[in-house]
């Protein structure tokens, strides 16, 4: 779970899906959508604008569940949508299109601390906010305005993970000197099972893309240990690694399911990625990143930048040897380790980043087991990005200074490099994929701190000419959109939803000690309704895992 915090006056945000952008002003939050058009102005106060860390939106915001990107119009698609902004003790959660509807939680971790991190669980009506050095997890109810806490999160790892379509919570937490994974039923947060890993420092825990498994993978420390969990906690395999006994490596150090197939890849520090089946999780592929390439039935293309600073791809002469990562004496962990990976949609296609050569992206067929492209750049890499609906189409952005993005597709004859015109004075850029109207052209959406692009390309890889897109003010020149629909989470709750505050208090706690006296085990919470129980102490309720 632990990530980079998102420094929210720095970029233009885009959704998840690509649909809307935000932007934070010194008094207000705009919302625009990627075609130039004004969704909605929201006015903040200064104070809280100057505090603001955290932007995060809601996981629903540009598409109605079940309805497909070609059913009805820009304005419906994005009707759902929710936006939360954080300071040290508050947050606040706006409607993207109900002006009427907002929620206040004050001192959202329960005086543990300052706000480590914020984040929408599964539905916009749910906000998950961790205390300062993970002391505890509070899970917000916007429906029912409660809380409920999960003590001890390893919130410095990624410790939780929701399963798709069921929206079961699997959680890791460290209580005592031994990993715990919790499993919680969606909507009221009831304990399923809670079992004790068999791990020196789990590191991150994530579900297959059917909901059938949990991954969980251990410290680097342990060698190449992953474990595969049952969709009721039950272990079903430990993996230890394909090399040889006496050799146990330097352990795992990313790893990525496909949502197509069920492939399971692992990156390790030892420059590899291996690909484990869907079935038995035996290791099926390896792919090897050496840093001399001689591979010459294997496209690689090198950058090159001319005394203009136009910056081009060539192909490049083998043996290629891209350039090391320097180590210095300020380098805080290791330098070498596969630390991106990235499935393309159909789950053909393999993308990958190698710590020891930075500059290096690697692209790999899923079917022959061998690199399809190789693209080495005069920067280190900083974000690999699959399009959502062309499989074979990849966004490489690199950390340089110039509004520049690359780009590969298999069907080009060489990768492109476009340059936007943006103004790039302080701050990073970032490079987003933004929803595409139509199968013909494909959206970019580049970020500076103080304005945005969007520009759109074509298929054969032409940037064509969108005036308006420079904006260092999105609230002009847009015109409005309505408000919307009624509250549509308003389920007759006594309490005033506009806007909601919330109390500290009013938490219920999860405890992942081990207690006979309550049943916590057994599969079959999985197929439980999701409704609140009936509780006389609605302000706080302790529950135990069974043993």
């Amino acid at each position: 779970m632990a990530r980079k915090a998102q420094q929210s006056s720095q970029h233009s945000i885009p959704s998840p899906d690509g649909a809307l952008i935000a932007t934070l002003r010194p008094s207000c939050l705009v919302i625009s959508s990627h075609t130039g058009t004004l969704v909605r102005t929201i006015a903040l106060p200064q104070d809280f604008v100057s505090k603001c860390r955290l932007i995060r939106w809601s996981p629903q915001s540009g598409q109605r569940k079940g309805e497909s990107q070609e059913q009805g119009n820009e304005e419906s698609r994005w009707q759902c949508g929710r936006i939360l902004l954080a300071d040290n003790d508050m947050v606040r959660i706006y409607d993207i299109t109900d002006v009427k509807w907002s929620a206040v939680v004050e001192r959202a971790a329960s005086n543990f601390g300052r706000i480590a991190d914020v984040d929408f669980g599964p539905s916009p009506s749910e906000i998950l906010v961790f205390s300062d050095l993970g002391v505890k997890l509070t899970i917000w109810s916007l429906v029912t305005c409660r809380g409920v806490e999960l003590r001890d999160p390893k919130y410095m790892v990624n410790c939780y993970n929701y399963r798709p379509r069921t929206e079961h919570l699997a959680i890791l937490t460290r209580p005592a000197t031994q990993d715990i994974l919790m499993l919680l039923n969606p909507g009221s947060h009831e304990l399923i099972t809670s079992v004790e890993l068999p791990t020196i420092d789990a590191q991150e825990v994530l579900w297959s893309p059917n909901g059938c498994w949990l991954a969980i993978r251990d410290a680097a420390s342990s060698g190449h240990k992953l474990l595969i969990y049952t969709a009721d906690a039950h272990l079903f395999k430990m993996y230890t690694g394909i090399g040889d006994t006496e050799d146990i490596g330097l352990g795992i150090k990313r790893m990525a399911w496909s949502c197509s197939n069920g492939t399971l890849a692992l990156g390790d520090y030892n420059d590899n990625v291996t690909i484990l089946s869907s079935n038995t999780f035996s290791p099926v592929a390896s792919f090897n990143h050496p840093s001399n390439i001689r591979l010459p039935e294997v496209d690689i293309w090198q950058e090159q930048l001319n005394a203009s600073k136009s910056r081009t791809y060539a192909a490049a002469p083998q043996p290629a040897s891209p350039p090391l990562s320097a180590v210095g004496v300020k380098t805080s962990g290791p330098t070498h380790g596969i630390s991106t990976m990235s499935f393309n949609g159909d789950g053909t296609l393999l993308a990958t980043r190698d710590d020891l050569v930075p500059t290096t992206v690697w692209i790999w067929s899923l079917q022959s087991g061998r690199p399809v492209a190789i693209l080495i750049h005069h920067s280190p890499v900083k974000q690999i990005s699959w399009h959502s609906q062309q499989s074979d189409l990849l966004l490489i952005h690199c950390a340089i200074p110039d509004p520049a993005v690359h780009l590969w597709k298999s069907t080009w004859s060489a990768p492109m490099i476009m340059t936007l015109p943006l103004s790039t004075i302080g701050g990073k850029l970032e490079a987003h994929w933004l929803r595409s109207l139509d199968v013909y052209t494909y959206n970019i959406l580049l970020t500076s701190s103080h304005a945005y692009i969007t520009a759109q390309i074509s298929q054969n890889g032409v940037l064509i000419p969108s005036a308006g897109t420079v904006s260092s003010d999105p609230e002009l020149g847009f015109r409005s959109v309505g408000t919307g629909a009624e509250d549509m989470f308003d389920e007759g709750n006594s309490l005033d939803l506009s806007p909601i505050k919330i109390a500290h208090d009013e938490t219920m706690e999860v405890h992942d000690g081990f207690d006979d006296g309550v049943d916590g085990s057994g599969s079959s919470g999985f197929g439980m309704g999701n409704e609140m129980v009936d509780d006389t102490f609605h302000y706080r309720r302790h529950i135990k895992a069974g043993g």
